[in-house]
């Protein structure tokens, strides 16, 4: 699947955009309404300031108090039956207005108001968004379960990533996400001895095609690059969505690297792939090329860079699932050169779609 060419707008400008640019609009609404979530959350991720999508101070946001939904459609100016029943202009109208009182004055009951909004917003990417928001400073109900978990089934692959991520930080609704995790596949030894490139998946996407033998990214990278010698066997993990899981993932690939028989191998990770890659040089495993694509940066989760050679982070600015995990959106480090290359905008899964390193020449760089 080719990936989508989003490209940022303002957003005190992209809630009253259509037409051509409407998918692009959709994006930005929701890149800053999970920005604003961040905010509330008291994520210390957005400090970078981005000239091509400005963003205001949202520090002043940060509350560990709910409203309730009554008072957040008051804030609105109408009742929770009537906001149902909102004609799509006046929406618009409305979020519009609120995004530019988020700029001028930020608080926890504007911030409310524009999530209610969002959520009946008619493209499903700005509705999750606003699910997600929702979540954060009312409470979760029906409608938010509901939001979430048609967008989950969506075939559109950032809207139902985003939705998915979403319902694996709520609880209860974790369950639902769960159903994507696999059981630990088990280490088994083979006589394979080299150094060769392995490739993995991100979290909910162990049964994903693209990281495998077959898949498009690994077919790609074995015709791009066949001086890797890309190894005939992926690395697969649960996908889980936990600190827990993580570190005994980690402990998997220490076992799996020396059960295919490698040495140092180069390493592409996909999200929190990359976070189990970190965990494992910690427990000994030494990588060559480190390719992180679309990794959640958290400092708790940094390499022992002494095992690794060369790290290349490549990313999209503002990624939409890395804002909603609470990541940062820039990996760098004083003690390691990180070889950054950052391209593109919001899609969180286009960092391992072909099209997206062919058009960004991204195979010559690694």
């Amino acid at each position: 699947m080719s990936y989508r060419r989003y490209e940022p707008i303002d957003p005190r400008e992209a809630f009253g955009v259509a037409g051509a640019e409407a998918e692009s609009a959709a994006a930005s609404q929701a890149a800053f309404l999970l920005a604003v979530r961040a905010g509330v959350m008291g994520y210390a991720s957005l400090t970078e300031k981005l000239p091509e999508f400005p963003l205001p101070n949202l520090k002043a946001l940060k509350s560990d108090r709910h409203v309730k939904v009554a008072t957040a459609c008051h804030h609105l100016g109408v009742s929770e039956k009537e906001l149902r029943n909102e004609t799509r202009p006046a929406l618009q109208q409305e979020m519009i207005k609120l995004a530019h009182e988020v700029y001028k004055k930020p608080t926890i009951e504007a911030a409310a108001a524009l999530f209610e909004a969002a959520m009946m917003s008619p493209h499903p990417l700005v509705a999750v968004a606003g699910a997600a928001g929702a979540r954060e400073t009312t409470r979760l109900r029906p409608r938010i379960r509901s939001t979430l978990e048609k967008a989950m089934r969506s075939k559109d692959r950032l809207v139902s990533r985003l939705a998915l991520a979403a319902i694996g930080q709520i609880g209860p609704m974790e369950s639902i996400a769960d159903k994507k995790v696999v059981q630990q596949p088990k280490s088994r030894k083979r006589r394979h001895l080299s150094n060769t490139a392995v490739v993995t998946h991100g979290t909910f996407a162990a049964n994903a095609r693209w990281y495998r033998p077959g898949g498009d990214f690994y077919d790609a990278l074995n015709a791009k690059r066949p001086d890797l010698h890309l190894h005939d066997r992926s690395f697969k993990w649960t996908g889980a969505y936990s600190d827990k899981a993580r570190r005994a993932d980690a402990e998997l690939l220490k076992q799996w690297v020396p059960d295919q028989g490698l040495a140092v191998p180069d390493f592409f990770a996909h999200s929190h792939g990359g976070t189990l890659a970190h965990l494992a040089t910690r427990r000994g495993v030494q990588f060559d090329r480190l390719v992180l694509m679309g990794w959640p940066v958290h400092k708790k989760w940094y390499p022992d860079f002494s095992k690794v050679k060369r790290i290349i982070d490549i990313r999209v600015r503002l990624d939409l699932v890395v804002l909603l995990d609470g990541g940062a959106q820039r990996f760098r480090s004083n003690d390691f050169a990180i070889e950054e290359h950052r391209n593109g905008w919001f899609d969180h899964s286009s960092t391992h779609e072909p099209a997206y390193w062919d058009d960004h020449g991204l195979w010559n760089v690694i």
